[in-house]
């Protein structure tokens, strides 16, 4: 990710914060104008359009979820308790920062804009790819079933992940995310040892 001026910075955190609290569709220039305390021609010199934003909030996120990719197993620790830790993690992460589910999983929202389908399949992907090769690793070890495929089971890992993200959302975030996701965990724990 190139270094970005704090001015930069704080439109990005500026365009998250409206997203948080607001939704992708109030993200315009003119609010955001209004919450940074600057001109709508002030933005434009950083960021040539709202396309151009969004493509830096998901720059943001993507390196994100680079830092989560990289995190290493604790000494001892089997892949099975650091998949958890990673599903741990994961909702910790949009639970801290709910404009990031509002973007990742607003897929409609960028159809029609090829650059941001593409970031948001990338960071998703990732994800999955990175979910699929600790089942995998899990199954090797024999801590995890191993009559399903490990990309079967990283879409059934992801696919609830993403279903207690949406709930949380609809609720206007009033569900406890991080209790649904211990809940999953221990769900996912008998069914994939079963």
């Amino acid at each position: 990710m190139n270094e970005l001026s704090s001015r930069q910075k704080q439109i990005i955190n500026a365009s998250i914060n409206i997203i948080s609290k607001k939704g992708i569709q109030n993200l315009t220039m003119k609010n955001l104008s209004r919450e940074i305390g600057i001109s709508e021609p002030a933005i434009y010199r950083h960021y040539a359009s709202k396309q151009k934003i969004l493509i830096a909030v998901l720059e943001s996120f993507k390196h994100q979820n680079k830092l989560i990719d990289n995190n290493s197993t604790i000494e001892g620790e089997s892949s099975f308790e650091f998949l958890k830790r990673t599903i741990t993690m994961i909702i910790n992460r949009l639970n801290n920062n709910p404009a990031m589910s509002a973007v990742i999983f607003s897929e409609e929202t960028f159809q029609n804009e090829s650059e941001l389908s593409r970031m948001v399949i990338d960071i998703m992907n990732s994800t999955i790819e990175f979910i699929t090769s600790l089942l995998g690793k899990c199954q090797k070890e024999g801590s995890i079933r191993s009559d399903i495929g490990k990309e079967d089971l990283s879409v059934i890992v992801m696919g609830s992940i993403r279903h207690i993200v949406t709930v949380w959302r609809l609720s206007g975030f009033s569900v406890d995310l991080n209790e649904s996701g211990q809940k999953l965990i221990k769900t996912l724990e008998v069914l994939l040892t079963a």
